[in-house]
């Protein structure tokens, strides 16, 4: 009889539990949905019984709708949404909402540490601080809730969360370890000098592991909740990019994967960490091998927003085909798409978008095509700071919304000038993490094993003649940005000005 993997996959909006046969081919499928508060401006809370009841809804609801045998699971993991800081007391129950990833309220603390430890934090750890990060909103925490930071037991991320809810063990898997601001990015521990100068107890941290390692197993209380048998394996996890940089195939240093959904992530597997103050770096699932990262922030919400409050066409399917009837090289109109502020690698929240090259002759079709070129600079942007360190790019990957448009695409690989594969699955954190717990029970000897099952659904390669021109576009793409930075502040600082009249 055939052997499965459960994987969980906890976003920011939904809970999506996958279960897979030891081929990586889809069983069944569960998801829950769940709501996220926002307090004050800035903040971004979940509670996290929502997570698990989700787990525990999609995990019954599986194995019913699947009518497999709970002892066939040979493995779970768990991938979530990065830089989420749970307080939970001695018995593991939340002592306050989970701070997720978009929680903006540790801004006076990130801007502290980096100017009090920014040589110590940026030698060990290899970020940008930044009030998103792990260690800024536990100091939050203890500046502004004094009694949860002394009632605290251990800090969990989200996937330590339901970790720990399955087998009672606490844990931070590796793939945190550089955003967390608390570790040395190199070896993935706990920083003894970091942990001094921000005034964290490292008595309240949980121990950390690799994204592989097996933590526990499920106890009776968690089978009799979630459906799974007593004794199965639950590992890690990680941080859902890194599931879904695994889920594409990427594994060896120089490949990439590039996520294009609301944010547009580009991420580049290194063989050894480099550090770059234009952008994120952490340890990958894989051992030995680390992502370094940089996005556009409102990457395919740009178009979506274009689409909505501009032409208001009804599908993305309809924007596509107008898209695709713009010519090349036909408009040259240059769009910045930082249009709600941007985070690596350009670290600046007052821009927003900016379009250059309007004429009489534009048309809509031109301005798609234009909001679709500027995101894919910004991506080309992130693989060029990787090329200047030495890493050569090469198998690149894409998925989310950019690619379903063989148009979009299309312009990335021009952009780009280098061939580009979509795979084929549709949901990459949960294979990913289903690779990494089958790697983590021995059921694949190799991360190959696995790679080498996921499809590839379509290819594309560069045309060089569009690349030419799209070089020379590039370049004023980076100029634009670097002749106007200055006036973003100013307009900043005018709308703090007039913005209450």
């Amino acid at each position: 009889m055939a052997d499965y993997i459960l994987s969980v996959d906890l976003g920011t909006t939904s809970c999506k539990t996958v279960l897979f046969d030891t081929d990586f081919n889809v069983v069944a499928t569960a998801k829950k949905s769940y709501e996220t508060s926002y307090p004050h401006p800035g903040w971004a809370e979940q509670p996290a019984y929502q997570w698990w009841r989700a787990l525990k809804e999609n995990t019954k609801e599986l194995i019913e709708k699947s009518s497999i045998d709970p002892a066939k699971i040979i493995a779970v993991g768990i991938d979530a949404f990065s830089t989420t800081v749970l307080p939970v007391d001695k018995e593991g129950d939340p002592l306050r909402p989970g701070l997720i990833w978009m929680d903006r309220r540790a801004a006076k603390q990130a801007k502290w540490m980096a100017d009090h430890m920014g040589t110590e934090l940026w030698e060990i750890n290899g970020n940008v601080s930044d009030a998103g990060n792990i260690a800024p909103k536990i100091m939050w925490i203890k500046e502004n809730e004094p009694e949860v930071y002394e009632k605290t037991h251990m800090f969990l991320h989200a996937n330590g969360y339901l970790v720990y809810r399955l087998t009672g063990n606490y844990s931070m898997d590796i793939s945190e370890a550089g955003l967390s601001q608390m570790c040395n990015t190199r070896t993935g521990e706990y920083s003894d000098v970091l942990l001094a100068g921000c005034g964290i107890d490292r008595a309240k941290l949980p121990p950390v592991y690799n994204c592989t390692d097996v933590v526990g197993t499920v106890t009776a209380e968690a089978a009799a909740k979630t459906g799974l048998r007593e004794g199965t394996p639950v590992i890690a996890g990680s941080m859902d990019n890194v599931a879904a940089g695994l889920g594409a195939g990427v594994s060896k240093g120089g490949e990439v994967f590039i996520s294009g959904g609301t944010v547009t992530t580009n991420n580049v597997c290194l063989s050894e960490p480099k550090y770059n103050r234009n952008l994120h770096v952490y340890p990958h699932i894989v051992p030995g091998t680390w992502i370094t990262a940089g996005g556009v922030d409102f990457g395919g919400a740009g178009l979506k927003w274009f689409k909505e409050n501009v032409i208001e066409e009804e599908s993305f399917a309809e924007i596509d085909k107008l898209g695709d009837t713009s010519v090349c090289a036909k408009s040259s109109i240059v769009f910045l798409p930082y249009m709600v502020g941007q985070r690596c690698p350009i670290w600046n929240d007052n821009t927003s978008g900016v379009l250059l090259g309007l004429k009489p002759t534009t048309n809509r079709q031109d301005l798609i095509r234009a909001f679709m070129e500027g995101t894919t600079y910004g991506s080309r942007h992130v693989l060029g700071i990787a090329e200047e360190e030495g890493v050569e790019i090469r198998n690149i990957k894409i998925t989310g919304g950019s690619a379903n448009s063989a148009t979009w695409v299309q312009i990335f690989c021009d952009v780009i000038g280098k061939p580009i594969d979509i795979p084929g699955a549709v949901d990459l954190p949960p294979l990913g993490v289903a690779i990494a717990a089958a790697y983590g029970v021995g059921a694949i000897r190799s991360f190959e094993e696995g790679i080498v099952k996921i499809a590839v659904r379509d290819s594309f390669e560069p045309n060089m003649e569009n690349h030419a021109y799209y070089t020379e576009m590039y370049g004023v793409f980076r100029s634009l940005y670097e002749h106007i930075k200055g006036e973003y502040d100013t307009l900043a600082e005018i709308a703090r000005k007039f913005g209450k009249r």
